[in-house]
């Protein structure tokens, strides 16, 4: 880590710098410092996925009972009218 000497030196010398010059190398060092937290959150992102596929897979359908899914009708909505259609063949 540098000290407050070294960093006092080097705010001196930015502030010696010309305007362009200051602009410069603050889009240099803005886009360095955002490259660098990209890297770091592309780490953090792929260690998490490692532990996520290292853990054992739990199944959470053992503990639901069995029937229709949640995209299954019911059995009552496939059974035909009580009236046999005859309303529908009666408008015809």
């Amino acid at each position: 880590m540098p000290t407050d000497d070294d960093y006092e030196q080097t705010r001196r010398r930015f502030d010696d710098l010309e305007v362009e010059q200051q602009a410069q190398f603050l889009i240099e060092a803005s886009a360095s410092a955002l490259a660098k937290g990209i890297e770091q959150a592309g780490k953090a992102l792929a260690n998490g996925l490692e532990d996520a596929a290292r853990r054992p897979h739990r199944s959470s359908c053992a503990s639901q009972p069995a029937g229709p899914g949640a995209a299954e009708p019911e059995t009552a909505q496939r059974q035909a009218p009580k009236d046999g259609g005859a309303s529908a063949d009666a408008d015809a």
